[in-house]
């Protein structure tokens, strides 16, 4: 992305965000494949809608913007022009709890991709399922850790309060490109007490918070693009770093939900094991479920992945017992 010299384009970006939210878009983002499988069928740009173009990332012909919109999002590389003088749009904008998140565009090849897509609705319906069985505490302070496009800590605080301002949120990552959409996305949904944070996990993260979400790359990447590549020998790393590193930074009481990946090995699930030792060892409450049996399936023509049976989603929660 070229970025502005005379404006922000994160500026641009939100302008962007308020005016499809405006004008009522809606998107579910769905897997690469079946994203793939849409942009396949024939289809004429000049009949694209704000869907197809901030969807789907197909052509579509300038009428479909304000006059006075379009040449900040070139300028500032947010949309690209064509030969034939259709604009391409160098970034998807997906619905999810009535709230608008940009994230970067179809394919997401780039190495500092910000991802959104099926594994965020169900990072989102965990949450959503964990603060209606134990609501959160009056003026709670959330983290997201590894936010992307910050759907976890936006969505938490939504299911925390119908006005969510009475929460302080931070949301870190370590990528600067997902904290230029998450600052976007936090404008656009009109949330006030909100830090966008650039950080390595907890390093430029202060204090302690009632509740951690997180939702971490799980898979191991041949590229090691920030947004798949977890590490270790399954793409389990990164996951056990962040429950690990938030045991300290849980109030009393406490939570962290975790949502992440696991690859089951000849029926044995060692992420499960090594989660659950390490949080009964350092007296927390933890519960771990599976949430999708088989996610990422394609993966396992991988050679990282020759020995494995599948690779599920699950749910971690852990909590500090409280004082």
């Amino acid at each position: 992305m070229k970025a502005s010299t005379t404006r922000s384009v994160e500026q641009s970006l939100q302008r962007l965000g308020q005016w499809l939210a405006a004008a009522g878009y809606r998107f579910v983002t769905v897997t690469p494949l079946t994203h793939q499988r849409v942009l396949a069928r024939p289809h004429d740009p000049e009949r694209s809608d704000l869907r197809d173009a901030f969807g789907w990332n197909r052509l579509f012909s300038k009428d479909r913007l304000p006059a006075d919109l379009t040449p900040c999002l070139l300028d500032d590389g947010w949309l690209q022009s064509t030969a034939t003088g259709l604009l391409q749009g160098n970034v998807r904008f997906s619905s999810l709890d009535g709230l608008l998140f940009a994230h970067s565009p179809f394919p997401t090849a780039q190495e500092d991709a910000v991802f959104f897509g099926p594994d965020t609705y169900r990072f989102a319906s965990f949450i959503r399922h964990q603060l209606r069985m134990q609501p959160l505490p009056r003026s709670p302070r959330i983290a997201d850790m590894g936010c992307g496009a910050g759907p976890g800590g936006l969505v938490a605080a939504r299911a925390w309060q119908a006005q969510p301002n009475g929460c302080e949120i931070v949301l870190a990552d370590i990528n600067p490109r997902a904290l230029l959409h998450a600052t976007a996305n936090v404008a656009v949904a009109g949330y006030r007490n909100v830090q966008c944070v650039q950080s390595d996990l907890f390093s430029n993260v202060a204090g302690r918070f009632d509740l951690i979400v997180a939702n971490p790359p799980y898979l191991m990447d041949d590229a090691s693009r920030t947004y798949r590549h977890g590490g270790g020998q399954f793409g389990e790393a990164l996951s056990e770093r962040i429950l690990k590193e938030s045991l300290d930074r849980l109030t009393p009481g406490g939570r962290l939900l975790l949502y992440t990946g696991s690859t089951i090995v000849e029926g044995r699930d060692a992420f499960r094991d090594s989660v659950m030792a390490y949080a009964t060892a350092h007296d927390f409450a933890v519960h771990y479920e599976e949430l999708d049996p088989d996610v990422f399936g394609e993966e396992l023509q991988g050679q990282a992945y020759a020995e494995a049976d599948r690779i599920a989603a699950v749910g971690v929660v852990v909590q500090r017992r409280a004082a």
